[in-house]
C-alpha cells in the first residue's frame, strides 16, 4: 500500500476492475448518458470499468433492484471478469446494496458512494475534509458496509477517507461522529457568516457562479479576474469533475461594468439525493445568499440537457426565490448548432468561450444588463467632515463629476440601493441648487 496525502491508494500493480450497472424503469430520464457519466466517474476514481450492464423494469425490486435474472447474469459476470466492484447508477438502500453483495461475492456501491469516493480524492481544505467526512457517515449511516472482507479491496474505492479519519461502522457510534463533525462544521460556519456579513457591509450585489462539474466555472472566474480591475488570486482549474471543493469569493470589478463579489462554487452532478447535498453547507450558503447566478453550461457536452436540467432541480432545493441568472453556453466555439436545441428557461443566455473568446464583451453587456436593476444613479454631497463617506464610495462604486467645493465634496455616480439608502443623507436631489 502507498500513502499519498490524505488517503491511502490502491497498489499499482492491481488496479481495480468495475462492473458499472444501469438498472431503469419507465420513470427515469437520461438513463443512458446517466450510465456513461458513471463510468467516467469510475475510471477518475482509478478503477477500469470491463463491463457495463443494464435492464428496464417495469417495478423496482425491493430487495436487489435489479430482476433475479439479472442478479445471477451479474454475478457470473463478476466472476468471469474477476470484478472488484459493482457500482450501481442508482441509490440503494442498505439491505439492496448487502443483498447485492452476497449474491456476487465483491464490494458494490451505488452512485452517491462514487461520487462521495472522488469527493475524498479532491478535498485538500480543513472544511472540505470535514463536509465530505459528514457526507460519509450520513451515507453509511444506514449502508454498515463491512459485514465482509474484501481484502483486494482495502484501501481503493469505496473505502478512502479525508485525512486519517476512520469511518467506525458501529451504528452506536457513527450517530457521535455526525454530532461531532456537525459541531466542528457549525464553528466555522460562524466564520463564513463573519465573512458574509462583512461583504454584506459594502452594499455590492453578490454572484455564484454554478453548473454541473467540470463547465468552466473556475475559468471564467480567472478570466473575470484577470481582465477586471480587480484583486485576489486565481482560483484553481483543472480539467476534472470535482477539481475543488470549496467556494471561493473575490471582489471583482470586470470590464465596462459594476464592481461584485463573484463566488465560484461546488459542481454539481445528477442524481445526488438531498441529505449529501446539504452536507456541502459552505457552497449552499453562498449559492442560496447570491443575489444574481451565473449558470455555466458546457454547450459540448453531449449531456448538455442532463446538465441544465440537473442544475436547475438542485437549485430549486437550494434556493425556493429563483435568482436572476445568466446562462453562459461555454465551448460555442466547437458547436454545430447555435443555438442548442435546450429545453430551458428564461434565462438571459449567452453563447461563447471562456477559453478561446478573444473579446467577452457581449458577456461582460448581459451581465451588466442583469446587473443593472440593483443599481440606481445617485449624486451626493459630503461635507469635509464627513469625507471617509466620500472614500468610502469611491472605493466601491465609479464616481463623476468630482468637485471640491467650500460645502464639502459634491460627486455623482451609479451606486447600489443599499448605498443610496445608507448614505441618504448626503444625497443632493436637486442637483441645480448646487
Amino acid at each position: 500500500m502507498e500513502q499519498r496525502g490524505f488517503f491511502v491508494e490502491v497498489a499499482k500493480e492491481h488496479k481495480q476492475r468495475a462492473i458499472a450497472v444501469g438498472i431503469w424503469d419507465g420513470n427515469t430520464s437520461f438513463s443512458e448518458e446517466s450510465l456513461k457519466e458513471l463510468v467516467e466517474l469510475i475510471e477518475v476514481a482509478g478503477a477500469e470499468v470491463v463491463a457495463t450492464m443494464t435492464q428496464q423494469v417495469h417495478k423496482y425490486s425491493a430487495g436487489t433492484l435489479m430482476g433475479r435474472g439479472k442478479l445471477e447474469e451479474l454475478s457470473r459476470a463478476v466472476e468471469d471478469l474477476e470484478a472488484d466492484l459493482v457500482v450501481v447508477d442508482q441509490e440503494l438502500s442498505g439491505m439492496q446494496m448487502r443483498n447485492i453483495s452476497d449474491a456476487c461475492d465483491c464490494f458494490v456501491l451505488d452512485r452517491t458512494g462514487m461520487v462521495l469516493d472522488i469527493f475524498a480524492l479532491r478535498a485538500k481544505s480543513r472544511a472540505g475534509k470535514l463536509q465530505v467526512l459528514l457526507g460519509q457517515l450520513i451515507y453509511r449511516k444506514n449502508r454498515l458496509i463491512g459485514a465482509k472482507n474484501f481484502s483486494r479491496q482495502s484501501g481503493g474505492i469505496g473505502s478512502r477517507g479525508p485525512g486519517e479519519q476512520k469511518l467506525e461502522l458501529d451504528r452506536r457510534h457513527i450517530h457521535q461522529q455526525i454530532r461531532r463533525v456537525e459541531e466542528k462544521l457549525k464553528a466555522m460556519e460562524k466564520v463564513r457568516d463573519t465573512t458574509r456579513k462583512g461583504r454584506d457591509s459594502h452594499g455590492l450585489p453578490k454572484i455564484a457562479l454554478i453548473g454541473y462539474t467540470n463547465s468552466g466555472k473556475s475559468s471564467l472566474m480567472n478570466r473575470m479576474l484577470s481582465e477586471g480591475e480587480s484583486s485576489g488570486s486565481a482560483v484553481y482549474v483543472e480539467d476534472q469533475v470535482f477539481a475543488s471543493l470549496d467556494p471561493d469569493t473575490r471582489l471583482i470589478h470586470y470590464p465596462g461594468g459594476y464592481k461584485v463579489y463573484v463566488t465560484d462554487t461546488v459542481g454539481f452532478i445528477s442524481n445526488l439525493p438531498t441529505q449529501l447535498i446539504k452536507a456541502f453547507a459552505s457552497t449552499m450558503e453562498e449559492v442560496a445568499d447570491a443575489d444574481v447566478w451565473i449558470h455555466v453550461l458546457d454547450g459540448s457536452s453531449k449531456r448538455a440537457q442532463l446538465a441544465y436540467d440537473t442544475t436547475r432541480a438542485l437549485l430549486r432545493e437550494i434556493s425556493p426565490v429563483a435568482k436572476p441568472t445568466l446562462l453562459l453556453v461555454n465551448k460555442a466555439d466547437q458547436l454545430e448548432q447555435v443555438p442548442l436545441p435546450l429545453e430551458k428557461g428564461r434565462e438571459l443566455t449567452h453563447y461563447g468561450s471562456v477559453k478561446y473568446d478573444e473579446n467577452f464583451d457581449e458577456f461582460y453587456g448581459a451581465l451588466s444588463e442583469l446587473l443593472a436593476p440593483f443599481f440606481v444613479e445617485g449624486t451626493f454631497l459630503v461635507p469635509y467632515d464627513a469625507q471617509e463617506v466620500y472614500y468610502a464610495l469611491n472605493r466601491l462604486y465609479s464616481l463623476s463629476e468630482v468637485e471640491y467645493r467650500s460645502e464639502g465634496i459634491f460627486f455623482s455616480g451609479r451606486v447600489s440601493r443599499w448605498a443610496l439608502e445608507k448614505y441618504r443623507e448626503y444625497r443632493v436631489n436637486d442637483v441645480s441648487n448646487h
